[in-house]
């Protein structure tokens, strides 16, 4: 491929760039990510990593590095006016599950995050573009023309860049939703907002998440960071004497603010790293694609930081942009499949919003009831709930007519029975028949192929649903037989990619299959690990779920 050219060429190289550009790097689709600023920034901004995050950061082999910098969320401690203190979860504390293996909140500051994405990158020879700054952009049928400046100043050169497709995932005030001409929806409420930053603080127990006050009267709140040697702490203030615009200007103003606020005399407030006034701002784009080029993360959504839910939300945009991108772009599937990124997306950014935004109005109400405790979250946040029950792409034989319309797609994280478009849960204690080996289903799942989990009681009855499969094209449809743990008699299968036992059942239990004589039930899990499709009997059903997709 000539230098200038990419199949898919990726504007900005944050998280949600970051990971859209590992997804297709990893489906073999040739992609550069470039980015106006000249040295990647510091700071902590998204650091709270969801489970369904932590999910996919799994399936993008990147989990083990983010748990090895990352650290568990810490409860807060809140002081009292008496100097007194009150120590709780933030989240109701949950013990890891078959379903669920890592159930907690992770902390890793984006900079950090960033860098062990930047890093996996490497291993498919993609590289950020620094000081790289998109200028324009035509597309037709053939493509999309980009130009691009590259360089500062004097020595700044413009740049004709060629690709199939363009992602914009360069910022709310990015350039290329702009170019597309996208309006953002939504309001701006000036008057409310918070500060933030990273500061290094001194004489603090790193194993709390400390606040004092409470909003939307005066309040600090300090919590530790992955850098914890340095004492470096990420800040976030409000309440009515602050003059967040002074306290940008005036690093002095805001250490007199925290020092009046904690009254701590052993606080030692040290260098101020990075200092922002967010003020509330609610708005998502009034579409996510035009023709070849899409947008996503705070491109196409911007929204209250209250209930983390931004960044790991852009992380599901990007996942779900580029494993439907990966296919397309490699001429396997119709390119109708990239229509389903906005029907599916869309729905899950406007419940977002309204969760977030709720939080944030509960957060700073000057009525709230005394004993509200506004740090508190629900678990629903934790985004193990999100579904697309409702998309087209999607193929539930199990609860045919339900589930029709996008309406709660948070869902709850508990359900009662799985459903087609529902997370994929995990089920560990698999034993492989070739080898004797324990593994896990989080262990097979992988943004690069489709997963078809064949539930059988007798190996024979196998055969059909792996002649489907072989129809379409090689290595995108990974098969995995599972006897449940009643069967005896097991041996392998001949054209499975993996045949296990389900020795502990909870693949059986986490997937609603009966555990007996007779069983043959089919699941579909989609590269982003949700189920695409729930086949009960007939296997024509995994036939029309890939024809849909596939261009065979």
């Amino acid at each position: 491929m000539p230098l200038n050219s990419a199949t898919v060429l990726i504007v900005g190289s944050g998280p949600t760039g970051l990971v859209c550009a590992l997804t297709l790097a990893q489906n073999g689709v040739p992609v550069r990510v470039i980015e106006k600023l000249t040295h990647f920034p510091n700071g902590q901004r998204g650091s709270s990593i969801m489970p369904r995050t932590l999910d996919l950061y799994q399936f993008l082999g990147v989990l083990d590095d983010v748990n090895r910098v990352g650290f568990m969320a810490p409860p807060m401690k809140q002081y009292d006016e008496d100097g007194g203190a009150t120590v709780f979860p933030m989240f109701t504390p949950r013990l890891p599950s078959p379903a669920v293996p890592e159930p907690g909140v992770v902390f890793l500051g984006q900079a950090a995050a960033c860098g062990i994405l930047r890093k996996s990158l490497k291993k498919f020879n993609v590289d950020v573009e620094l000081g790289v700054r998109l200028t324009s952009l035509d597309q037709d049928a053939a493509g999309v023309t980009v130009k691009v400046t590259r360089g500062q100043g004097d020595l700044a050169v413009e740049e004709t860049l060629q690709a199939q497709y363009v992602v914009g995932a360069d910022g709310a005030r990015g350039v290329v939703r702009k170019l597309l001409g996208l309006s953002m929806l939504g309001e701006t409420l000036q008057s409310k907002g918070f500060l933030f930053g990273d500061m290094e603080v001194k004489g603090l127990d790193n194993a709390y998440w400390h606040t004092w006050g409470m909003p939307p009267n005066d309040n600090v709140t300090l919590r530790p960071t992955e850098r914890k040697s340095e004492n470096i702490f990420s800040l976030i203030a409000t309440g009515a004497t602050l003059d967040r615009t002074k306290a940008v200007q005036d690093f002095q103003y805001y250490r007199h603010f925290v020092r009046e606020v904690t009254k701590d005399p052993n606080l030692e407030i040290g260098k101020i790293e990075f200092l922002a006034d967010w003020k509330a701002n609610t708005r998502m784009a009034e579409a996510l694609q035009k023709e070849r080029v899409f947008i996503a993360g705070d491109a196409a959504h911007v929204h209250s930081p209250t209930g983390a839910q931004g960044m790991n939300s852009s992380i599901m945009d990007a996942v779900n942009l580029g494993w439907k991108l990966a296919l397309v772009s490699n001429n396997l599937a119709k390119p109708s499949l990239l229509e389903t990124y906005a029907e599916e997306r869309l729905p899950v950014i406007k419940d977002m919003l309204y969760h977030s935004t709720a939080l944030l109005k509960n957060t700073l109400d000057a009525n709230r009831k005394s004993t509200a405790n506004p740090w508190l979250r629900h678990d629903a946040l934790l985004m193990l709930g999100v579904h697309y029950r409702w998309s087209s792409l999607v193929l539930d034989q199990r609860h045919s007519g339900e589930g029709e319309e996008p309406t709660n797609t948070y869902g709850s994280d508990i359900v009662s029975s799985i459903r087609a478009g529902d997370r994929a849960p995990d089920a560990p204690g698999l034993v492989n028949i070739r080898t004797g080996d324990i593994c896990r289903l989080f262990d097979v799942y992988k943004v690069t192929y489709h997963t078809v989990l064949i539930f059988i009681d007798q190996a024979e009855d196998a055969g059909p649903a792996l002649d489907i499969i072989a129809h379409y094209p090689v290595g995108r449809i990974y098969s995995v037989v599972i006897y449940p743990s009643s069967t005896a008699g097991m041996v392998d299968v001949p054209g499975a990619d993996l045949a296990v036992h389900d020795h502990d059942h909870h693949a059986c239990v986490g997937y609603g299959v009966p555990s007996g004589a007779g069983t043959k039930d089919l699941v579909i899990v989609r590269p982003d690990g949700f189920v695409g499709a729930l086949v009960s009997g007939d296997v024509t059903g995994v036939e029309s779920y890939f024809d849909e997709m596939y261009e065979i």
